[in-house]
């Protein structure tokens, strides 16, 4: 079992690390850049939250009842906290969904 939840984030890991695009300028020391693809919730989001957010801000949890990570309003109006905790690759997602959903624009 323990095998194939691995193999699921491996998998996983490397679609999301497919989707971003990478300009040929970031090897002359510019900052890369990612695309404008919309980031869905279900499917790009919430398997960082529970890597790194459970099981307290889920179901049963001790945090679920005031701040509920499976509800993605919750990330939107706790953006700063949130961010500060998650690092890398992984925060680039979630400020990016921030970014495109924060004006009440859900998708």
């Amino acid at each position: 079992m323990k095998f194939l939840l691995l193999f699921c984030f491996i998998i996983f890991f490397a679609w999301l690390a497919g989707s971003f695009t990478r300009s040929s300028s970031s090897i002359a020391g510019n900052p890369v850049t990612f695309s404008k693809d919309t980031i869905d919730f279900t499917k790009q989001v919430q398997p960082i939250l529970v890597k790194n957010c459970s099981p307290c801000h889920f179901t049963g949890g001790k945090m679920y009842e005031r701040m509920p990570f499976d509800k993605d309003t919750t990330i939107i109006n706790h953006e700063k906290g949130i961010l500060r905790r998650i690092k890398g690759d992984e925060q680039v997602v979630l400020k990016t969904f921030i970014e495109q959903n924060k004006n009440g624009s859900l998708k």
